[in-house]
């Protein structure tokens, strides 16, 4: 048996390395469109750009790996079918009982990773990936603009922008508001942004300003202008530290914060619906292997173009039901308890089934 377990093992680690290396591959390719749009787009810095998209890694590692694990059990499997090893290894004295128990263990150490991985680092990238875009927007404003978006980023004031080449806005529009409504549209045919000791000003040329008569009557003033100045107020809170959102927080502060909004008569179901989906997510490698043992024992093939598109067919499946599940609990009609293990559920017993169904396990 340790001679069939090293075989296994060393099988299976460089089939799952070898999907996790392409899987994560394809996902970061995937990904490189915001990568450019942040450079030539926004105009931020390659370096920065890049420490942006790096903080992405342990998200993706989050989806691969389950999806990397299912893979690898896939072609391990499927080797020893379409090879006839199963047969002899049963002839051995050897059940599938003892080689799917093998599987499991290398999900649970697979599942302590991701639980590790979803309690303390993903939530740490998050919160960073956050404050470098704050940061980054901070130093340069043009990477919030995105043309044909009414921006309310501004205090009593909204922004809209037509079209943005580099650094040059064209058509603009700037609406001013009080609490009686809008008091003054100022437009501009182009505009760019200035920065001076810390205040926010936008150099607009070729344009007019329309102010409301104080009096309260409908008449408007007008000014024409070539160039003008307009310094844009930033909200009050724009510059305070950013508060963690529920996907920025640990396991203990999720159980924190759920902990204190229950004391204050508050339901807090979006916080309890990531603590289970997060679990739930960590523990996706046992299930997978589970349906991947069982599927197996149907499709028998060792082909690896064909065990990644089932690999892939059987993740969009599981992730389906995740957003299923989370509709649900959304909606209330199911618990958040339920509705995030509710993949896990339906995908383990599928996979029990088949291996019920397909195999005589001593």
């Amino acid at each position: 048996m340790k001679i069939l377990r090293t075989y296994i093992l060393k099988d299976f680690f460089s089939s799952f390395f070898f999907s996790l290396l392409s899987l994560t591959l394809v996902m970061l390719l995937g990904n490189l469109k915001k990568l450019s749009d942040l450079i030539i787009r926004k105009g931020i810095d390659i370096s920065d750009a890049i420490k942006i998209f790096s903080m992405l890694m342990p998200y993706i590692l989050g989806f691969t790996i389950p999806v990397a694990t299912l893979m690898g059990v896939l072609l391990v499997m499927g080797r020893l079918i379409a090879g006839n090893e199963l047969i002899a290894i049963n002839t051995a004295g050897v059940s599938l009982t003892r080689i799917l128990t093998l599987f499991i263990i290398i999900g649970l150490i697979l599942s302590l990773f991701l639980f590790i991985l979803n309690d303390k680092v993903i939530p740490y990238f998050h919160y960073n990936y956050h404050s470098c875009l704050k940061n980054i927007y901070t130093k340069n404003i043009n990477a919030i603009i995105e043309p044909g978006v009414y921006l309310e980023n501004f205090k009593n004031t909204i922004l809209y922008v037509d079209d943005i080449k580099e650094n040059r806005l064209k058509n603009i529009y700037i609406y001013e508001t009080d609490n009686k409504g809008l008091n003054c549209l100022t437009y501009a045919k182009y505009g760019a942004f200035v920065v001076d000791n810390n205040k926010l000003t936008m150099r607009l040329e070729r344009g007019f300003r329309d102010e409301i008569n104080p009096k309260g009557k409908k008449e408007l003033y007008r000014l024409n202008f070539k160039v003008f100045f307009i310094e844009l107020p930033l909200k009050e809170n724009q510059n305070k530290h950013i508060e963690k959102k529920a996907s920025d927080m640990t396991f203990k502060e999720l159980k924190e914060r759920i902990r204190h909004f229950r004391e204050l008569k508050i339901e807090p179901l979006g916080l309890k619906t990531e603590l289970h989906k997060r679990v739930n997510l960590s523990f996706s490698p046992i299930t997978f292997i589970v349906l991947g043992f069982g599927i197996s024992l149907v499709v028998r093939h060792r082909e690896k173009s064909i065990n990644f598109g089932i690999a892939i067919s059987i993740a969009g499946l599981y992730y389906v039901l995740l957003l299923i599940g989370e509709a649900l609990t959304e909606y209330h009609y199911l618990p958040p308890l339920l509705g995030m293990w509710l993949p896990n559920i339906i995908v383990a017993s599928i996979g029990g089934v088949l291996i019920l169904r397909n195999a005589y396990i001593r």
